[in-house]
């Protein structure tokens, strides 16, 4: 038989041609990418509030960090105040040793910009632990560091807490408050 006579008795196929997709095929694969980012997108989001408030629980460990770095070179005396510029001379890029020379503000992790330690109300650190996380004055991601004395005033301890995304203090063990102390 001839390559002719053969292509004769072929039955024409009727099928696609090979020119693109149709429409349902589209549709259906626009779907499916549109389930897959429904279930993404919240896993996404809920990490980067978790990377946010690592950001914030550093930003406090730098604060402590500061505190402790200040009563050493001041007969175990804290800071009276996140305002005061010998105790802020001890943070990063500062000149330490208790100069008028302050170091870098933390970067707020929400709003991605240098923000001041604010001044705390803390004075009881223990119930403050026990407590439900409050508002904390500042913004969200905020650092607060109050000084706590003892009963006979003397400048004891310190309090850092720091605020999440609602501005509430972070929380810690046990539902209560997160607060980095040396209590």
């Amino acid at each position: 038989m001839s390559s002719q006579s053969r292509n004769r008795l072929r039955k024409p196929t009727r099928g696609r041609s090979n020119q693109g997709f149709t429409l349902i095929e589209l549709l259906v694969v626009v779907i499916i990418i549109g389930i897959l980012a429904a279930i993404a997108l919240p896993n996404f989001i809920g990490a980067q509030d978790k990377a946010r408030e690592a950001s914030v629980k550093a930003n406090m460990r730098t604060a402590q960090i500061a505190a402790e770095s200040f009563a050493t070179d001041n007969a175990g005396s804290y800071p009276d105040s996140a305002t005061d510029n010998r105790y802020l001379s001890y943070l990063p890029g500062g000149s330490s040793g208790g100069s008028n020379n302050p170091g870098k503000n933390p970067v707020n992790p929400f709003t991605n910009a240098p923000e001041a330690i604010v001044v705390g109300g803390v004075s009881d650190v223990q119930a403050t632990r026990a407590a439900a996380p409050g508002t904390i004055a500042g913004n969200a991601g905020s650092i607060e560091y109050s000084l706590v004395t003892d009963t006979n005033g003397a400048k004891s301890s310190y309090a850092i807490r720091g605020a999440g995304k609602s501005k509430q203090a972070l929380s810690g063990a046990n539902g209560g408050t997160l607060i980095l102390s040396n209590q």
